[in-house]
């Protein structure tokens, strides 16, 4: 049910339907409180992203903590990151750090590099509040390099981190890299109710034109114009005018009455208005030394400043306040202010030393894993090759033996037709001689000449063929001649030289001279006559049954 429940806030927030999220908190928020810890945590979370900064919201963030031991490890990114966030507008930045590095800390142990690029990222943007500027280029610059190596990062997280280093990049005066990193910047993004982050850009790309307005009234009127219509946006920008040395007088009145018609809707977004607008207030004052109509003005913003985070921001305001404006108890917040960075840093140095030794625990880690991803890519790539060249053999045998196999049955089927014609030939031959003797026995009484001479020319007519030939793998094994192959297939089925010479109309004397090169080219035992072993061979190729009757050679 509660899973439901929550998909349903998803969907609503993706939507950018915040007042029907916070109407369903609201509904739920009597029976969230018998519900499972883990529930009443996501509740709690979706309720803080969802409330205006005040009471209400800091009685949240309390709860928050207090259900801390029940959250399950799987979101304590989400909690500490949630946290980290609150803390971080409130200016807490010790209890930011706290939370943004423990959120660091479950996204190393999931492996989960969307979220660690997502946490140092929210570092970096610390540092770079707490004035630290080169650890935080060093930690984004890091999340950056992580992002490079990983196609899992969400266009959100991408979004916010490159964000941080355009900042960052813009803060150590680095404006073209800067310009490289917005480069897909785009001015539509703005609007009265965007989300952070594009609130965020739109005052990066404006530190950028504002750089490049070098002092240009016109130019600089444009750049407030088109952020007016978002007052967080135009807060922001409004202070990076009044700070740039170049910024002319009248425009340092024009953002100066602005802040005064304006003030209600400026100071809505207290958080905003206390670290942007105070201090462009106060650096107008610097610039103007403005007289004793805004000294009494200067006395009643003592509660804004009191909100102030500690910092160069809070610090720079009271010393503008004492020295111009000659308030005395500003002098004395200033140097208390003064201590309490000095103690704070101090704490904070020996939080950062513990810190980074994890972090550079984690990196050899990673840099182990990588390694280890390394081999094992390039032992995969040995045995995809080696695997190629096997399948390579493999299929040139086949097609080798393929192809030798159809010859061979090829030869076989000649063999076997031819066989069966002589077999046929063979049939005839032996039952013209059963009629011959049948008649040579009567012939003690009568011998019908008619009929002995019609069985003489039906066996003339039916002899079997007097070229009989030996399969050409004989013939190439032994290299033998056509007439020497012809002699050998008469020894085989058992005709005497006498007949071969006539069946083959040559001479008796070629048929020895035929005989004895046989000899010399087969490979015959020490006794073995050349017809054992022409007969043993015709068994070998041709397994056809012998005409009836053995014959011997004279």
């Amino acid at each position: 049910m509660w899973k439901r429940r929550f998909e349903l806030l998803a969907s609503l927030a993706e939507k950018g339907e915040g007042e029907e999220v916070t109407k369903k908190l609201s509904a739920w928020a009597d029976i969230v409180k018998d519900a499972p810890c883990a529930v009443r945590v996501k509740w709690v979370e979706y309720a803080i992203n969802f409330s205006e900064v005040g009471p209400r919201r800091d009685s949240l963030i309390r709860e928050l903590r207090s259900l801390k031991p029940c959250i399950a490890q799987s979101d304590r990114f989400r909690s500490g990151t949630t946290l980290g966030a609150y803390y971080y507008r409130l200016g807490q930045f010790d209890s930011s750090f706290y939370s943004f590095t423990d959120a660091f800390t479950a996204a190393s142990r999931s492996r989960d590099t969307n979220a660690m690029v997502l946490s140092l990222s929210n570092l970096a943007a610390l540092y770079s509040e707490m004035n630290w500027k080169v650890e935080a280029l060093s930690t984004a610059l890091r999340a950056y390099t992580l992002a490079k190596q990983s196609t899992k990062i969400s266009d959100l997280t991408q979004l916010y981190l490159n964000n941080n280093v355009a900042g960052l990049k813009l803060d150590l005066g680095y404006v073209d890299r800067a310009r490289k990193v917005l480069a897909d910047y785009n001015v539509e993004d703005l609007t009265a109710d965007a989300e952070e982050i594009h609130v965020l850009r739109a005052v990066n790309a404006a530190r950028i034109r504002i750089h490049d307005a070098e002092g240009n009234p016109k130019a600089l009127y444009r750049i407030l114009k088109e952020v007016e219509v978002n007052p967080s946006a135009w807060v922001m920008v409004s202070s990076f005018v009044v700070s740039d040395t170049l910024c002319p007088p009248e425009v340092l009145l024009a953002i100066h009455d602005a802040y005064v018609r304006k003030v209600d809707v400026f100071s809505s977004d207290t958080a905003t208005f206390v670290n942007f607008g105070i201090p462009a207030l106060g650096a107008i004052a610097l610039h103007h030394r403005i007289d004793e109509g805004l000294r009494l003005k200067a006395s009643l913003l003592r509660p804004w400043v009191e909100a102030l985070p500690l910092g160069a921001t809070r610090q720079g305001y009271l010393l503008a306040m004492a020295q111009i404006f000659k308030l005395s108890d500003y002098w004395q917040d200033y140097w208390e202010a003064s201590e309490a960075i000095v103690q704070r840093d101090l704490k904070y140095a020996d939080l950062q030393n513990e810190v980074l030794r994890a972090f550079n625990k984690q990196v050899g880690i990673e840099n182990t894993v990588l390694q280890d991803l390394e081999s094992s890519k390039v032992l995969v790539r040995t045995l995809i090759l080696v695997a190629s060249v096997l399948l390579a053999i493999s299929l040139g045998l086949y097609f080798w033996v393929n192809g030798r196999y159809r010859n061979s049955l090829r030869e076989h089927r000649a063999l076997v037709a031819e066989n069966e014609r002589l077999a046929k030939n063979f049939v005839l031959h032996e039952n013209h001689l059963d009629e011959l003797r049948a008649l040579a026995r009567k012939a003690g009484k009568s011998l019908q000449t008619e009929k002995l001479e019609e069985l003489l020319e039906r066996m003339e007519r039916d002899r079997p063929s007097a070229v009989m030939d030996l399969p050409d793998a004989v013939v190439r094994s032994y290299d033998l001649t056509p007439t020497e192959a012809k002699v050998l297939m008469q020894l085989a089925y058992g005709y005497r030289n006498s007949e071969i010479a006539q069946m083959l109309d040559i001479s008796k004397s070629y048929i020895h001279n035929v005989r004895s090169k046989l000899r010399q080219k087969l490979p015959l035992a020490a006794n073995e006559e050349l017809e054992d072993f022409a007969i043993s061979l015709r068994k070998s190729y041709q397994p056809t049954t012998p005409p009836g009757g053995s014959r011997t050679s004279a």
